[in-house]
């Protein structure tokens, strides 16, 4: 009885003890509770302030690079009322629905092709910064869009972040309104476009503007990242591996922009590692806030060629050492390779004659629209292996992450700048030849390190309009004068030219060509009527025609290298061989055609259109009789919309195959 009276007072001590400093320890804690939650605004109901994290797709760029993803919310603005509602300071969730990016908001839709409004909405905090240091330095942070289409404006927690950013280019914003705790970044993205538009100036069922080439995707359809700038930045690095001649050593060229974000001079030494060398440069000034660009120069004694069908690749790392530390460190890879152009209209790749085939890519998927996964990336490139292309092009900048992929399979690249059949009634205008050029330009900032590619393209099939009779207008002219030379100012290692429309009739000869190196013929002989309008005395073109029209075009520019830049035929089932629109016709059309581009020794190479099909617009019928005809799908390609391959894949692959793309002079 004693013992059991004993417990139960050690007990009720116990518990008085314990309770008096739970109650001591609640007082200390309250004042750094409170603290905390001032620091950290409480979430809507279902929101998620989610740190980034996960590897970038991308190889080339900052090595601090973290993915934004997660929960992200949209919601969509078929009134364009957003902006006068503020919808970039909402609190709540309310019309928002939960998504990830990229992401398509149109990426199924066949019927309408609908230029809209779209918002995103991520809410985010960011990892606590380092410890204290002996120089206490405001922390920065950068939030970078890999591509939205096609407008874009930035709001960070209700206040506006700089300018408009246009689509086909990656774009970065420094994130100047942070806070401890939750931050929330809204994106108003815009698929409207005008009539002075690059490529989607024609009318459009809904909103005045928005039909081109190709579905006017709307979203963001490629990543976002985030990544911490510690006082002086790695904002860009530019190579450029230039050879004397094959065999010799070659001296690469590196370009570094630094970024200071702090109020006073910096000084700032470069380190370059590359091919087992490690190259420490003497310091150089950065100015307070300002930026300043860097030029060096690596030799590599021995190097290795990059080549289709044999890449060889180089890696390379530059840092941006300021007070004794590393803050900022770019990564690329780069391959070795010379480009000649040669009397005759031959092109010359490492000392040998190119001679490629392959198809062109365009990113559409009918379950991700223009949002590709890296699987379907992984897809389109495992079809463009087994077809044995040596060459891809596409009609606007492709995803970093895909070419980085032809780098390290062999696979050439003709990209076009996003100017596509822009009249010749356009081309007067001051303000469109400024964004052309801005294009162009962006177009080859964003890519220029990739060994696979060959040709910067600065339009596609200019004065394409009926009434231009083929004739390219004065400011077409100026626009191609001025575009490639701040493009050589950039690049003097890959080829410029544009891709024209082809039709008897036209003259052979425009004061465009003595600006460019090379010049993609897109041939439709036999398909279309290809034949001028103020020729009605001609008949519809046929297959026949095309050996003479090359022919002619070269006797007239005969040291300017050609390249089929587009042929092929619609076909959705198979028919009769003389009937358009069949799998027997497209067969017969593909290989005839390709039979006489290969017979031309001043044809350097042939690009298939397409690889797969892609949406058009509504209408689309793409030359093919009404019972043949699947609008809005583009069937000209070597595989259909399901991925399932046409029958002219396999002897078109077998073709290809068995083409060595560089040969004997």
């Amino acid at each position: 009885m004693a013992g059991r009276t004993v417990a139960i007072a050690i007990t009720r001590k116990t518990a008085s003890t314990n309770a008096a400093t739970l109650r001591r320890l609640a007082r200390r804690a309250l004042p750094i509770l409170v603290a905390f939650l001032a620091l950290c605004p409480a979430s809507a109901p279902g929101q998620t302030a989610e740190l980034p994290g996960g590897k970038p797709l991308i190889r080339e760029g900052q090595t601090n690079r973290q993915l934004l993803g997660g929960t992200w919310y949209f919601r969509q603005d078929d009134t364009f009322v957003g902006e006068q509602d503020r919808w970039y300071a909402q609190e709540d969730l309310t019309g928002w629905t939960q998504i990830t990016v990229p992401h398509n908001w149109n990426a199924a839709d066949v019927t309408d092709n609908k230029p809209n409004v779209g918002w995103y909405r991520k809410d985010f905090r960011l990892p606590a910064p380092p410890k204290a240091r002996k120089e206490r330095l405001r922390e920065f942070w950068k939030v970078r869009f890999e591509g939205n289409n096609y407008r874009t404006k930035l709001w960070l927690n209700g206040r506006r972040l700089g300018a408009v950013f246009t689509g086909y280019f990656p774009f970065e914003v420094l994130l100047t309104n942070l806070k401890k705790g939750r931050n929330t970044l809204v994106a108003e993205v815009s698929s409207l476009r005008s009539n002075t538009d690059l490529t989607h100036w024609r009318p459009a069922k809904f909103n005045g503007y928005g039909t081109g080439g190709w579905w006017n995707f709307g979203g963001i359809l490629r990543e976002v990242y985030v990544r911490r700038i510690d006082t002086v930045d790695v904002d860009d690095v530019h190579v450029l591996p230039r050879l004397s001649r094959v065999g010799g050593p070659a001296r690469v060229e590196v370009r570094t922009t630094l970024r200071n974000f702090t109020k006073k001079d910096r000084d700032v030494s470069l380190v370059v590692r590359v091919d087992g060398q490690r190259i420490r440069y003497d310091p150089e000034t950065v100015p307070a806030l300002g930026r300043r660009e860097l030029r060096t120069t690596v030799t590599i004694k021995r190097p290795r060629l990059w080549a289709p069908r044999a890449p060889e690749l180089y890696g390379m790392t530059v840092g941006a050492v300021a007070a004794g530390k590393e803050r900022s460190t770019y990564r690329l890879t780069f391959g070795v390779k010379k480009i000649d152009v040669r009397p005759g209209g031959v092109i010359l790749l490492n000392g040998k004659r190119l001679n490629v085939r392959g198809a062109s890519v365009m990113e559409d998927d009918r379950v991700e629209g223009g949002a590709l996964s890296p699987r379907t990336y992984e897809l389109l490139l495992n079809r463009l292996k087994n077809l044995g292309a040596t060459i891809t092009r596409s009609q606007y900048p492709m995803h970093p992450a895909f070419l980085e992929a032809l780098d390290r399979a062999g696979i050439l690249y003709w990209v076009d700048a996003p100017v596509y059949q822009v009249p010749n009634s356009l081309w007067g205008r001051a303000g469109v030849r400024s964004l052309a050029t801005r294009a162009a330009t962006l177009t080859v900032k964003n890519n220029m390190n990739h060994p696979s590619m060959l040709t910067w393209s600065l339009a596609v099939e200019p004065a394409a309009e009926e009434s231009a009779l083929g004739a390219y207008a004065p400011g077409f002219v100026s626009y191609v004068r001025d575009a490639s030379h701040a493009i050589r100012e950039m690049d003097d290692t890959h080829l410029v030219g544009f891709d024209r429309q082809s039709r008897i009739g036209e003259p052979l000869i425009t004061p465009a060509y003595p600006y460019i190196d090379v010049l993609g013929v897109n041939d439709y002989f036999g398909w279309y009527r290809s034949v001028i309008d103020n020729r009605p005395d001609l008949p519809p073109s046929t297959t026949a025609d095309l050996s003479g029209y090359l022919d002619q075009i070269h006797a007239a520019n005969p040291d300017l290298p050609l390249v089929i830049t587009e042929f092929g035929a619609e076909a959705t089932r198979s028919g009769p061989v003389e009937q358009k629109g069949t799998y027997e016709f497209q067969r017969k059309f593909v290989l005839d055609h390709l039979a006489i581009q290969s017979s031309k020794r001043f044809v350097n190479g042939s690009i298939h259109w397409a690889l797969r099909d892609f949406r058009v617009h509504q209408t689309w019928q793409g030359g093919t009789p009404d019972e043949y005809a699947l609008p809005p799908w583009h069937n000209k390609s070597l595989i259909e919309e399901n991925n399932h391959r046409k029958p002219v894949f396999l002897p078109v692959a077998r073709l290809f195959r068995r083409t060595q793309p560089l040969l004997p002079r």
